[in-house]
């Protein structure tokens, strides 16, 4: 039986034992217990609290569980359904890219002080699908947003007679490389009915991303919020090229530099896509990596020579899910940058 004082972590003895030959339930019970959590993401460096077991002689267990028949148990489902867990156990104990499929929750601050809570699948990862990993910078923005969208500040003065998107009209938002959908999402539940958001990425991403919006159907329905996805690539030129009713009054990208090629890419799909209205804003966060820090200055550059101009801006620090080899949170610094036409154009 598994129980002991609350102050007091449960020893890898005192869990079902094979050569017990312990029910089905009671195993699947213990590796619950066992069971790891990527790290937190936030504005500090603790980790999400694991079962109160003692870590010595976890993986002999686990081994044990996977390498035994368990000829004892009933049928063969709920053997197979054992040596998942306790093979799942075991990879999340190898590291971040070792987790199998996982589905996470994501708690998003309004400005009612209270939150909305967001449930996303992430694969497991592999070098080539990193796009449907929630990073940092996507967490710490989607926490951002009901600040950043309250009162955006004047670019012009408010005499011009250049058209702005009146208050009554429902925002037309755009998020660039999706991925996992927290940010698109996020702002879809913040906004509600007022807006609607078309969240995008690579075809190889987007059914994640279509599954996403899916698991948060009962949320938008609850807001009245209005999400679709699709693929956009930027590496394509929009032919013919979008109308003004065709544009976003905001554009959503998070964690979007990670090619040399990027910024160019990423400027030039803002470029058609982006309303001409004067207070319509790209919202946008990226990691202060220091191999990505001639892409940021390019980025911002090319946003300049488009004709827009910081709103607001700020860093911050973050701690992605990535451990280091001794085991400890990795600080990323991330820039945050609210950007508006700078003139009539």
């Amino acid at each position: 039986m598994i129980g002991t004082a609350a102050d007091k972590p449960i020893h890898v003895l005192d869990l079902p034992q094979i050569y017990e030959k312990p029910s089905g339930t009671e195993l699947l019970k213990a590796l619950a217990l066992l069971t790891l959590q990527p790290r937190s993401f936030g504005i500090t460096a603790d980790a999400v609290k694991g079962p109160a077991v003692q870590p010595e002689g976890v993986t002999r267990y686990l081994t044990s569980i996977i390498s035994s028949p368990l000829s004892w148990l009933d049928t063969e489902e709920l053997q197979e359904a054992i040596w998942d867990a306790a093979s799942a156990r075991l990879s999340e104990r190898s590291g971040r890219t070792a987790m199998p499929a996982m589905s996470r929750i994501f708690s998003i601050p309004n400005s009612s002080g209270e939150e909305h809570t967001l449930t996303l699948h992430e694969p497991s990862l592999t070098s080539d699908n990193l796009g449907m990993k929630t990073w940092v910078s996507s967490y710490l923005l989607s926490r951002r947003l009901h600040k950043l969208l309250e009162s955006p500040a004047e670019l012009v003065p408010t005499s011009s007679t250049e058209p702005s998107t009146p208050n009554d009209k429902q925002l037309r938002a755009l998020e660039l490389g999706s991925g996992t959908g927290l940010v698109g999402l996020s702002f879809a539940a913040l906004k509600g009915k007022s807006a609607t958001i078309h969240l995008t990425d690579l075809p190889e991403i987007v059914p994640n991303l279509a599954h996403n919006a899916s698991l948060n159907v009962e949320l938008m329905k609850t807001t009245g919020a209005s999400v679709t996805t699709g693929v956009l690539d930027w590496s394509v030129t929009p032919n013919p090229l979008p109308t003004a009713e065709e544009r976003f009054d905001v554009i959503l990208a998070a964690d979007p530099l990670y090619s040399p090629l990027h910024p160019k890419l990423l400027v030039d799909t803002i470029g058609p896509w982006f309303s001409r209205g004067l207070d319509a804003r790209v919202v946008t966060e990226m990691p202060l990596r220091a191999a990505y820090l001639p892409q940021v200055a390019e980025f911002r550059q090319r946003m300049l020579d488009l004709g827009l101009a910081v709103v607001e801006e700020g860093e911050e620090v973050g701690y992605d899910d990535w451990e280091n080899s001794s085991g400890e949170a990795l600080a990323v610094k991330c820039w945050w940058s609210v950007w508006g036409w700078s003139e009539k154009v």
